[in-house]
This record gives C-alpha cells, sequence and structure tokens, in this order.
C-alpha cells in the first residue's frame, strides 16, 4: 500500500521576506481515502501486550522535513540551489568539491565540517545551501544558515538591548549542523565582546563532537594562500648547498625566488615576486577571527579552496 499523503504532496518554495520557505500542498480529499491512514495522519496499532501505539502515517514524515527545511533560514536567494545544479564544470579544481558533494549524500552524525574559501561569486553559498536542503529534506537533520556578518548585527543590537546572551548563543551553538557563511565579514577588530560572542559559540561546538560546522570564507587562510609557506621559508638547494630560508624578505629571499620561480607557475622572477608580496599583505582568515578561534575552526572544518571566475559578474547578476 501506498501512502496517499506522501503521493500528493507538493512542495512550494517561496520567499518568505528574504528568508526560503517551503508551502507543503496535497489533495486532501483523496488523504481521506488513504487505505494506511484513512485520512488521519497517523497509525494507531495494538501490541501483543494490548497497548495501544500513534505513529505518525508515512506522508508526515515529509511534512516534518519540510518544517526542517523552513527552520534552517535559507536565504530566499539561494532556494533553488541543490547539489546537483551547482556548476561545477566553472571550477578549475573539481576533486575537493566532488569530495564534499558525496560526504553531504553519505553524511553521519558528528562528520567533520568543512570550510570553503575563496573569492565572491565561486559558487559557496550555493554549496552551503544544497547541503542545507539536502541534509533537510533528505535526511531530516536539523540545520541553520547563519550569516557571519549578520550574526555580529545581532550581537550589537542584543547587547544594546541588555538581551540575555543566551538567548542568542544557545540556538546557534546547539543546532546540529551550523552554517556559517562569510567568515570574518564586518567584524571591527577592536571590539573585544563580539570577539568573545562569535569565540563562544565556536569553542561550545569544538567541545560537543556531535556537532558539525560548515564555513565559507571570502578570505584564505594563510596555509591555503601560500602566506605561511613564503613566512616560515623552508630547505631548499642553493648554488648547490642546502640552506634554510628565514622566510619572505630576508637576504635568501632573492635566491629562493631565482631558484622557485619556474616551479611556482611563473615565467620571471618579478612575476612571482608580486605574487608573494600580494598575499602577504592580504588579509587572512586568522586576522578576522583571531589566532585561537580559527585554530579550532581549522580542527572541526577541512578547508577547501573553491577556485572559480566570479560567476555573479559572468552571469550579470
Amino acid at each position: 500500500m501506498e501512502c496517499i499523503l506522501r503521493k500528493t504532496l507538493v512542495q512550494e518554495f517561496i520567499n518568505d521576506d528574504g528568508t526560503a520557505k517551503i508551502i507543503p500542498k496535497w489533495d486532501e480529499e483523496a488523504v481521506r481515502a488513504c487505505p494506511i491512514c484513512g485520512g488521519f495522519k497517523f497509525l494507531e496499532k495494538t501490541d501483543e501486550r494490548g497497548y495501544r501505539t500513534i505513529s505518525p502515517c508515512p506522508g508526515t514524515y515529509a511534512l516534518q522535513r519540510i518544517d526542517t527545511y523552513n527552520q534552517a533560514d535559507v536565504p530566499s536567494r539561494f532556494m533553488n540551489a541543490t547539489l546537483e545544479n551547482f556548476q561545477i564544470e566553472r571550477l578549475r579544481e573539481t576533486a575537493n568539491v566532488k569530495s564534499f558533494i558525496r560526504n553531504i549524500k553519505s553524511f553521519k552524525k558528528g562528520n567533520s565540517g568543512y570550510l570553503l574559501e575563496g573569492g565572491p561569486g565561486t559558487g559557496k553559498t550555493h554549496l552551503l545551501c544544497a547541503a542545507i536542503r539536502y541534509l533537510t529534506l533528505e535526511i531530516g537533520i536539523p540545520c541553520r544558515y547563519v550569516d557571519y556578518s549578520n550574526l555580529l548585527s545581532d550581537i550589537r543590537a542584543a547587547y544594546s538591548q541588555n538581551v540575555p546572551e543566551a538567548s542568542f548563543i544557545e540556538p546557534i551553538a546547539r543546532i546540529p549542523v551550523l552554517f556559517m557563511d562569510e567568515l570574518g565579514k564586518g567584524r571591527d577588530k577592536k571590539n573585544d565582546f563580539e570577539l568573545r560572542i562569535i569565540d563562544e559559540i565556536i569553542n561550545r561546538r569544538y567541545s560537543n563532537p556531535d556537532l558539525t560546522t560548515f564555513f565559507a570564507s571570502n578570505y584564505l587562510d594563510r596555509d591555503s594562500s601560500g602566506y605561511n609557506k613564503f613566512m616560515n621559508g623552508g630547505e631548499e638547494i642553493i648554488q648547490g648547498k642546502k640552506i634554510t630560508l628565514r622566510g619572505y624578505g630576508s637576504s635568501d629571499w632573492d635566491m629562493y625566488v631565482q631558484k622557485r620561480y619556474k616551479k611556482e607557475g611563473f615565467d620571471h622572477p618579478e612575476s612571482f615576486k608580486v605574487h608573494a608580496d600580494q598575499i602577504m599583505r592580504r588579509e587572512h582568515i586568522e586576522d578576522r577571527v583571531s589566532e585561537r578561534t580559527f585554530s579550532r575552526i581549522r580542527a572541526m572544518a577541512d578547508p577547501i579552496v573553491v577556485n572559480a571566475p566570479d560567476f555573479r559578474r559572468i552571469a550579470g547578476r
């Protein structure tokens, strides 16, 4: 027998003041003739001891998952984002993103999260929102989308209105799967209160291995950008002998450039110098959220650089 509610259920995605919502619709008259629940949307059984039990009709599980999605706060711009319609062919390197998608589809409680890094318009938010859609509607896992800069605004507003910290920390700190977008954006680095609240949220989630957190940022971390390689130097064979570099700007730097520029994919030493200089001067995630907070983030989430052109410019969005 097939559940009529589940068979006739249609999901209509709408924009609810900037947040994606689903309105479930079904044929109520047909459901009244459901051979499983008789239109009551629940099943009543009596076991061998004579105890009566009540359980939802199979179709109501789909309604529960819709409620779970509606509580995730997905931005309405990404209401149609799915793992299947992500344009992976736009990426310059696809292996890590393919791994991300596979791991979402085989998600288990307590899995590690991911830190998606890369420039604006590369599809990071699409991937986050598509993952939320899959986890809520296909698996039924409670998720929450949070924009980092909006979270900071909420923290400031709550502080000015003397709202108890727990009221805005608890829902984020305890949700089974959290998706934090735009990591590092908009923070006043002189504001210790903001940093303390963010650090507390991250620490609470870090301390509970059953919770999973996904991040996305337009900033790169220092390993991904190459900053640590240039800053810390390393061993290199120069003029026939092994030496240990003292890092970017050291007395050995020019020799390092002459030795390494071709291996790093540059046609000329000066191009390599310009590239290194840009990396050393740029802000990194560690600069935006503090070394301590990033250390925990890195332990919670594996970094993936989403390397692609700005699709919004290409599409004229």
